[in-house]
């Protein structure tokens, strides 16, 4: 009996250290994000292993992106992304009673699932996106948060950040880029192995009118108060 409580005691102990080092590490690595720029993430990795090939990225600051890319993102993957805490509540309702097969994932849910996790599907994964999606909002300012989502983003295979893909589809920096074309490079973020700015589907062209409006409506209320 003796034995089996020391062997409890020791298995409890060895479990508090592995929890512990594990927030330990977990808060360390996002607060070394919030100062600096990382300089990959694990989704970069498996990407650039699994091509044999290296990955198209390039850190630009938030503030050199410009207006219209910045709009767009927001409008298209996180409309209320300034007034959640990480996980978006009304948009899961949403998406549930209307049936929609688009996920409801907010951008800070993305860029912790990019950053720290790996690909595929289980409940032990979405457990720990969640631990890294609160532990990011709890550490990193909104606007942060944002700029890193717009660098890591995956915007076409091997090629991360949104002003990458400016440059590759239209020849210039994402501050230049008008509405539209900001809209349609934010547009191929749910899917971007499979779609492309220029060949964009026509039930997606025709979400490109309402979307302008959408970040007409951004810009003037409190749900960009948080990053411009």
């Amino acid at each position: 009996m003796r034995i089996y409580k020391q062997l409890a005691h020791k298995a409890f102990r060895i479990g508090t250290l592995v929890i512990v080092s594990f927030i330990f590490l977990t808060v360390l690595s996002v607060i070394f994000i919030r100062f600096f720029n990382p300089p990959f993430t694990s989704f970069m990795i498996w990407e650039s292993n699994f091509f044999k090939k290296k990955i198209d990225h390039n850190w630009v600051p938030i503030r050199n992106m410009g207006e219209n890319i910045i709009l767009s993102v927001i409008a298209t993957e996180d409309s209320n992304f300034c007034n959640h805490l990480g996980v978006d509540i009304n948009q899961i309702y949403r998406v549930i009673r209307r049936g929609e097969k688009r996920g409801a994932s907010t951008i800070t849910q993305q860029l912790a699932k990019n950053l720290f996790l790996w690909s595929g599907r289980s409940w032990s994964r979405k457990f720990i996106e969640l631990y890294f999606t609160f532990l990011v909002e709890i550490i990193i300012p909104k606007r942060r948060i944002l700029e890193i989502y717009l660098n890591i983003a995956e915007t076409s295979t091997l090629t991360f950040g949104v002003n990458q893909s400016s440059e590759k589809y239209y020849k210039k920096p994402s501050n230049k880029l008008n509405k539209e074309q900001a809209i349609r490079i934010a547009l191929t973020l749910p899917n971007p192995k499979i779609r492309s700015p220029k060949t964009l589907k026509p039930y997606l062209v025709g979400r490109i009118a309402r979307l302008k409006k959408d970040m007409n409506i951004l810009k003037k209320d409190d749900r960009s108060s948080c990053f411009l």
